[in-house]
């Protein structure tokens, strides 16, 4: 009982304050303007990741009454806050992406020093357990490369939050499993504050954006309390092979994907940071579903990489079930690249023959 109160208290809050803090958004103009990139017509608020960082730590401390036993908690929201301050400055005047990945890297060290970290690959490729500053690099790679990962993932209306949900959906029981009841509260807020931010999100008169403030705080959750349950799984060997199965395979659709957008821009001659149109939803868009149906498309696909990372991993190993996820990834990005390429095609055929082109 306790569970769903948590969830619909933080939906609530969602609810109310976002109506309050769309119009105030809207005054300072902190509102995310249409471009030839993006895929919206109108000026829409910024506001869905303040909202959802207010639900969820409201929520969560109050749902945790022993504050002395919260000091991850504690570590992990004041990581969040500060991006959720440079996603703000960000939405607002979009500050370099080089001091962006400077406060990232600076918050994997905070993480890292306080007893957070990768130390082990767990018989990924054969290896085990890593020499400290293997430890110390891999961290700093792989929270900073998950969040921006994670950021990237929000370019269409729901599908930063339905991946988050899911992914806190699989987390929340984990903790459960875990018997870690503060993290298992802090899903369930963040569950119910995307549910609440959904419904502005999705809609056409009240729409809102979650903007970087959003996604950044929300990326840097997911990866970094993913580390924490796969530290606590190893103090119990049953919990650890799901556990890393769920955590990986959670964050594999993000990161392979922002991969190949920053290997295909680099094989083109452009900075890896450059922004274009060729990640995952828009390949997607090109299919012709509308944007709420690409979501959850997208979102089914991530399903189905967690699936077969928990089947594959719990049969054959972590190592072969990265290899057949890489490969589903590969195929399905084949088939959506040569659906484009038509696409192309038929356009400039259509531009020749009303002599459009030269």
């Amino acid at each position: 009982m306790e569970n769903i109160i948590t969830l619909l208290f933080a939906l609530v809050i969602t609810l109310v304050l976002t109506p309050i803090l769309r119009k105030m958004a809207i005054a300072v103009q902190l509102v995310d303007k249409p471009n030839q990139r993006k895929v919206h017509q109108n000026a829409v608020p910024l506001v869905g990741g303040i909202v959802i960082f207010i639900a969820t730590v409201t929520v969560s401390f109050i749902a945790n009454s022993n504050w002395s036993d919260l000091n991850f908690l504690k570590m992990l929201m004041l990581g969040a806050l500060v991006l959720l301050v440079v996603g703000v400055i960000d939405d607002k005047m979009n500050i370099r992406a080089s001091f962006k990945l400077l406060i990232q890297l600076l918050l994997a060290h905070y993480v890292f020093v306080n007893g957070v970290g990768i130390t082990s690959f767990y018989g990924i490729l054969g290896i085990y357990e890593l020499p400290i500053f293997l430890q110390y690099s891999l961290t700093l790679i792989v929270i900073t490369g998950c969040i921006n990962a994670f950021n990237l993932m929000d370019g269409i209306d729901g599908l930063a939050a339905g991946l988050a949900i899911v992914a806190l959906g699989l987390f929340a029981y984990l903790a459960f499993k875990l018997g870690n009841s503060f993290l298992l509260l802090m899903y369930l807020s963040l569950i119910g504050s995307l549910v609440g931010f959904l419904r502005f999100n999705l809609s056409k008169k009240q729409k809102v954006f979650m903007g970087d403030a959003g996604s950044l705080f929300i990326g840097f959750i997911l990866v970094v309390s993913g580390i924490f349950m796969i530290q606590m799984a190893e103090q119990t060997t049953q919990q650890l092979p799901l556990t890393l199965s769920i955590v990986i395979g959670v964050l594999a659709l993000p990161v392979i994907d922002s991969l190949r957008v920053y290997r295909r821009r680099i094989k083109t001659g452009y900075s890896p940071f450059k922004a274009d149109k060729s990640h995952l939803h828009h390949l997607v868009l090109l299919l012709g579903i509308p944007h709420k149906y690409s979501s959850l498309l997208i979102v089914g696909v991530s399903l189905v990489i967690i699936v077969l990372n928990i089947l594959f991993g719990n049969y054959f190993g972590i190592t072969y079930s990265l290899l057949i996820v890489l490969l589903f990834f590969i195929l399905l990005t084949t088939v959506l690249r040569i659906n484009q390429d038509v696409k192309t095609w038929r356009e400039k055929i259509r531009k020749l023959e009303e002599g459009q082109l030269p």
